[in-house]
């Protein structure tokens, strides 16, 4: 997957999820992605009232793209309060994650 179709599901993301900030991790952040890697997108969002169902719809906004992709979303609330912690999704990402913040 090259930096373009990336650039895409991100723009994609963030027109989807107004005021969201996304963070791509995991091997595409690292930079050590094989063939087969999926990209790993958080969306952090202001308020998430049904996650799961938001997983879904963000993921079905990437289909398109036809790219494998897993989607993770959380509340910037929680996304807080598990950022710090190891072992958790949330550090990974806050620790090795490429972030892009939602435009202004």
């Amino acid at each position: 997957m090259d930096e373009d179709t990336i650039a895409e599901a991100v723009r994609r993301l963030q027109e989807a999820a107004p005021g969201s900030t996304v963070i791509l991790f995991g091997s595409h952040a690292r930079g050590d992605f094989g063939p087969d890697s999926d990209a790993d997108f958080l969306v952090v969002e202001p308020e998430v009232s049904a996650r799961r169902d938001e997983m879904v719809r963000l993921r079905d906004v990437l289909r398109p793209l036809r790219i494998p992709v897993d989607v993770l979303v959380a509340s910037a609330d929680v996304f807080e309060k598990w950022s710090d912690t190891p072992g958790t999704v949330y550090y990974e990402a806050k620790l090795e994650g490429k972030v892009f913040h939602a435009p202004q």
